[in-house]
């Protein structure tokens, strides 16, 4: 007999215990928003635990070149049947194609890039290379979008630059968070609702206005669309809680949303167990 459907989370952040205290106290202060676990990877699965939640996807971003090794060190510790990391990269190093290659050896599925921390522009020709070679090697990369609370202009992300780089890799494996990004909404409705992207749920499900969330999830295939909580900044539970709720979509519609869109994209051939 089949158990219940898959839940999973497909953006959340965790640090290393030395250091998670610190970065959730400046995160806070930089960008005004409160957060819902101690930030570490216990912290995290307690959180699920509660929410019922059987996977989640974990984000990291290498600020410096230098970070990126470390990082996926890091990371790779990190992996179990409850959590699964994605690479970093960083555009400033010059071997974009090997560490394609390379994190996919060593078991990662995708990457999370955020072009505000990093510093380039999302449809800048620098990072080219690096989508190619994410394309042929069909890799996922999780893109910030978007406004980032506490961080200076100019966004470096937009719907618009994201539907230039969805027309100039059609078969890379995009997955745009925040729903197309927090302050951008109509710039998202206009370039990137009904493309053949994902948009995650990240942040933004109780924060865009309930006629506009509405709007774009009857515009946007619900196949397309990822339950993701940006957790320790959101409370999972209250995350998705908020979407099994939502009346104007269907059982089926919410059950794609939870976890069968993620874990089709992931090719998880088993459902996973819950527990620690």
């Amino acid at each position: 007999m089949p158990g219940r459907p898959l839940i999973i989370d497909f953006h959340t952040h965790i640090y290393p215990e030395s250091s998670a205290s610190k970065t959730l106290t400046a995160v806070q202060s930089r960008a005004g928003i409160s957060c819902f676990s101690d930030g570490t990877q216990q912290g995290l699965v307690q959180s699920m635990d509660k929410a019922g939640i059987d996977l989640s996807v974990v984000c990291s971003v290498a600020t410096k070149p230098e970070m990126v090794e470390s990082t996926h060190q890091w990371l790779e510790n990190l992996r179990n049947r409850r959590i699964m990391p994605f690479a970093t990269m960083h555009p400033d190093r010059l071997d974009a194609v090997d560490e394609v290659e390379d994190v996919k050896k060593r078991g990662f599925q995708g990457f999370k890039v955020h072009p505000d921390y990093q510093g380039f522009f999302v449809d800048e020709k620098r990072v080219y290379p690096f989508y190619e070679a994410a394309q042929a090697e069909g890799m996922i990369i999780l893109f910030h979008a978007g406004l980032d609370r506490g961080l200076p202009d100019p966004i470096h992300s937009t719907p618009e630059r994201l539907a230039k780089v969805h027309r100039d890799f059609p078969s890379l494996r995009m997955v745009v968070a925040h729903m197309g990004g927090e302050a951008v909404f109509d710039e998202t409705e206009r370039h990137l609702l009904g493309r053949d992207i994902f948009l995650d749920t990240s942040f933004v499900l109780r924060v865009m206005a309930p006629h506009v969330l509405e709007r774009f999830v009857k515009k946007h295939p619900a196949e397309r669309i990822l339950f993701g909580s940006d957790s320790p900044w959101t409370d999972q539970s209250e995350e998705l809680r908020f979407l099994m709720s939502l009346p104007y979509l269907g059982v089926e519609e919410k059950e794609k949303i939870a976890g069968r869109n993620a874990a089709q994209l992931l090719d998880l051939a088993r459902p996973l167990n819950s527990g620690p």
